[in-house]
């Protein structure tokens, strides 16, 4: 127990705990995101949770700008709304056979773990030695009580995850509140809070009913103005000196009635401040610990502290309109507490009271808790598939909206109710993303509500401690944090994802090139918990396919890096305290960041590139097997994890398609192509890798997609297909196409607007404007264009559309041709768009598409079937294509 200027973070080691609970009164976003969550994902925390003061986080979200949970999603933030402040700072982690847990005085803010002084308790638990189980029972008590009352998928997760995967939480002993418990620094430890029924300061005082106080030092930020407490403990230990620490940024007891026995200090002076601004070179540095140290006429200490200032309101003197607080009492044998901690004080260096500058800061309740009173308190807004799931506590009589706004905090969509209830549904078909806050209003837009950031209940699943799942969080985890090539580890596990398969064909280990038979019937493993959602009755299959797809996970990683990108803004350094007089005033200065180039070598590259191609290998194979290998099903409908792993193979194409790297080699500089733009056929390049993976998902797409039951699967689905378009009419643009090869550029792209499109005229001109918006979205991402780009793009538009739409009207009025020429592009189900190689006066054609198998005698994309003799197809009729 040594007061260091050092960021508690550092006490948490890699690896070792899957989930956190952590409680706060301030909080910052920026702080918390791109510090404290980057490091506990670093260490493998992925579960969690904050516990906030609501009246807090109210004046936050008035302040809200957009940018909040954007730097680093996936963790919860539930507010705590009380009589009076919620005030414990509290974390506690949880391993399979490990804890940690820290009591202290610092909010989640960039001053509560760095600037500011600050006193911290830390305790680790290990099932093979059981020293601290009591303390850590006494927390877990209190959180989980905390928890309990919790609303939506937050009560899960600070539960039900945590005790699956830490059963020693099941394993502790029962103990009895307020008790000293042994540590294993062979000190006595109490883990003290106020209740409706008890306090802080009532239990302290049972602690010390029987012993004889001769000294007292009180150190704390903030005092109440007369003084209270501090009379109190002159009148209840009347033998006491009481020596009085104060600091003049705070509040001091100005007006309180001073008697002979207090000494008051300045902080500056108090030996530790000395030496921590000696260390960190900061001469501003603020107090924020909060200790009473007592002193017994046989050498025995106690030392209180934690989250409780040194007022009526923090100690709980003020009974049921106290705050809620947590403190750890400290007893020792030994003594010497106040020299560990560095705490020296010397006669001379005491002061009168009246030497001290009282400030003018407002209390909490001024500038917080009374600026924030409503009468609802939203508590957590939830969308799951599409619905939106609103809790919340309060009274109101009359008709109000539900209010939803985007993330620059502008009025989106609002729907009238005109009964209140404590939790609403609603059925929304905005996307996901599209807004970012709620609130509730009366009819004149009049606000009765906070407002409240709407939790991605897909996203939190996903941050699920289950083992299974450790490896791709923590890559994804080191992808945020910005090693991009790490990415590619995460393919290996889109390759062998089994979700879902009905064909009982697998191409799953390209190394033994065989095939698992799947049982139709298996569910897929729930990677990801969804059992706590229970409002839509569909089967336990379709319910956790989202969440247990290995390879949506790995597109959802992709997207971050190609569509999203990694955030490289600099931010303000946020400072944000429980006595800021404005909070949206506050000003920082811009972090600082290195950039780092990556030393690679021509092995490392040459690895990379090997992840890159095995995946392009083993998607090819595996839809080659489906559609001409032996044990190929009669019908095949691709699943939605067929449609990911070719959204993955777009994805990468688009990543490292003409990327290159350079490296040096016995002192010479080399450049190193991962998937270049050549006039290759193989999966080495892309254009080989369009016109295998794209051209056989087109011919997979033949007969549609699996049909699927629940809502939310169906509009996935539509939602993958039209990403799945876009992607692929750009692919196809940004290629080298020769002029004898115009006809795989063209019969692809016409399979990809039909099969991934729309087949009837007025679908396709009526999305064609945001089709064509979407692509150019789309073409601005890409890292590196290839040369005849811009022509391409002008044929697509010019020549292709307009010649997809006569086909398509030709279907609709059922107006075949009989008769086509060599050269020409048909459309002909079930082959779809295909050139015309030669055609004979009988009609035996032979067609041309990417998708069939490549014949190696006539060097080209032209068997329809594996049979080993090609046999021309005969067609009667058929649609030709003006191209």
């Amino acid at each position: 127990m040594i007061l260091e200027r050092e960021n508690i973070l550092t006490l948490i080691g890699s690896r070792r705990y899957h989930s956190a609970i952590l409680t706060t009164f301030s909080f910052d976003f920026y702080f918390f995101e791109m510090k404290a969550m980057k490091w506990l994902r670093s260490c493998g925390v992925r579960n969690i949770n904050v516990f906030i003061d609501g009246h807090y986080y109210s004046e936050l979200m008035q302040q809200a700008t957009g940018e909040e949970m954007q730097l680093s999603a996936g963790y919860s933030l539930y507010p705590v709304f009380q009589k009076s402040v919620f005030h414990p700072k509290i974390w506690m982690l949880f391993g399979e056979k490990e804890g940690l847990l820290i009591v202290g005085s610092g909010n989640l803010t960039n001053s509560g773990n760095g600037n500011n002084d600050e006193i911290w308790g830390a305790f680790h638990f290990d099932i093979r030695s059981t020293e601290n189980s009591s303390v850590f029972s006494s927390a877990w008590d209190y959180l989980s009580t905390l928890s309990s009352s919790v609303k939506g998928q937050m009560n899960e997760k600070t539960t039900k995850w945590i005790l699956e995967h830490s059963k020693w939480l099941n394993e502790l002993p029962k103990t009895k509140p307020f008790q000293f418990f042994e540590t294993s620094q062979k000190e006595k430890v109490a883990f003290l809070f106020n209740t409706e029924t008890t306090s802080i300061w009532n239990e302290l005082l049972k602690h010390l009913s029987n012993e004889k106080v001769v000294e007292i030092t009180t150190i704390s930020p903030y005092y109440d103005k007369n003084g209270k407490v501090l009379q109190e403990l002159n009148s209840l230990f009347p033998s006491a000196i009481v020596k009085v620490i104060l600091d003049e940024s705070g509040l001091i007891p100005s007006a309180m009635q001073v008697s002979k026995a207090f000494t008051f200090y300045d902080w500056c002076d108090a030996g530790v401040s000395k030496i921590q601004y000696a260390k960190s070179g900061n001469s501003k540095s603020k107090l924020h610990g909060k200790i009473i140290h007592f002193k017994t006429k046989n050498g025995k200490e106690f030392c209180l502290f934690g989250s409780a200032n040194i007022t009526p309101a923090g100690l709980g003197l003020l009974g049921k309109n106290s705050n809620a607080e947590v403190s750890l009492l400290i007893q020792s044998e030994k003594g010497g507490l106040l020299n560990q901690l560095g705490i020296k004080l010397k006669t001379s260096n005491s002061k009168s009271l009246d030497e001290f500058t009282a400030t003018t800061n407002q209390s909490i309740y001024e500038t917080i808790i009374k600026n924030n009173q409503f009468k609802v308190q939203l508590l957590c807004a939830e969308l799951i598939y599409d619905e939106f799931i609103l809790h919340s506590t309060g009274t109101y009589t009359d008709e109000f909206k539900v209010v939803f706004f985007d993330k620059q905090n502008r009025f989106l969509y609002s729907k009238t109710f005109s009964n209140y209830a404590k939790e609403l549904k609603i059925t929304v078909n905005l996307e996901l993303g599209s807004f970012l806050y709620v609130q509730l209003t009366n009819v004149n837009d009049g606000i009765i509500s906070n407002k409240l950031l709407i939790s991605d209940y897909f996203l939190l699943a996903k941050t699920h401690p289950n083992p299974k799942t450790e490896e791709i969080e923590k890559i994804y985890s080191e992808i945020q944090n910005g090693e991009l090539s790490k990415v590619l580890d995460l393919l290996h596990y889109a390759i062998f994802d089994e979700t879902e398969n009905e064909t009982g064909a697998s191409f799953l280990d390209s190394r033994r090139n065989t095939f698992t038979k799947l049982n139709d019937d298996k569910e897929p493993e729930k990677l990801y918990d969804l059992s706590s959602y229970k409002a839509i009755e569909n089967s336990g299959f379709e319910k956790n396919l989202l969440l247990s797809s290995l390879s949506l996970r790995v597109l959802d990683v992709l997207k971050f890096i190609n569509l999203n990108g990694i955030s490289t803004n600099k931010k303000a350094d946020i400072s944000i305290d429980e006595q800021e007089d404005d909070l949206g005033n506050i000003n920082g200065n811009e972090e600082g960041e290195v950039a780092t180039v990556r030393n690679l070598s021509f092995v490392m590259l040459k690895s990379e590139k090997r992840k890159l191609m095995n995946y392009f290998d083993n998607l090819y194979n595996y839809q080659q097997e489906i559609l001409y290998g032996n044990s190929r099903p009669k019908t095949y409908r691709p699943t939605l994890t067929d449609l990911t792993k070719y959204l993955i193979a777009l994805e990468l194409i688009s990543e490292y398609g003409g990327k290159s790297a350079k490296y040096d080699e016995q002192d010479t500089h080399h450049f190193f192509s991962y998937l270049p733009f050549v006039d290759d056929y193989d999966n080495n390049n892309v254009k080989g890798c369009c016109l295998n993976l794209i051209g056989d998902f087109l011919m997979l797409a033949r007969s549609g997609f699996k049909a699927y039951e629940f809502d939310y699967t169906k509009k996935k689905i539509e939602e993958l297909k039209k990403e799945a378009l876009i992607n692929t009419i750009v692919c196809l643009i940004n290629n080298r196409w020769k002029d004898d090869e115009l006809h795989y550029f063209f019969t692809m792209a016409l399979n990809a607007l039909h099969y991934l499109g729309w087949r009837n005229v007025d679908d396709f001109n009526s999305n064609f404007v945001e089709l064509k918006s979407k692509i150019n979205i789309r073409i601005s991402e890409l890292k590196n264009r290839t040369k005849g780009f811009e022509k391409n793009l002008e044929i697509f538009y010019e020549r292709l559309c307009p010649s997809f739409i006569k086909v398509i009207e030709q279907i609709e009025d059922k107006n075949f041709d009989t008769s086509a020429v060599n050269g020409q592009i048909i459309y002909k189900s079930p082959w779809g768009y295909s050139y015309v190689q030669y055609v004979n006066k009988t009609n035996d054609f032979t067609l041309i598409r990417p998708g069939f198998m490549w014949d190696y005698d006539k060097e080209d994309y032209i068997k329809h079937s594996p049979d080993e003799i090609y046999l021309p197809l005969k067609l009667s009729s058929f649609i030709c294509t003006d191209l």
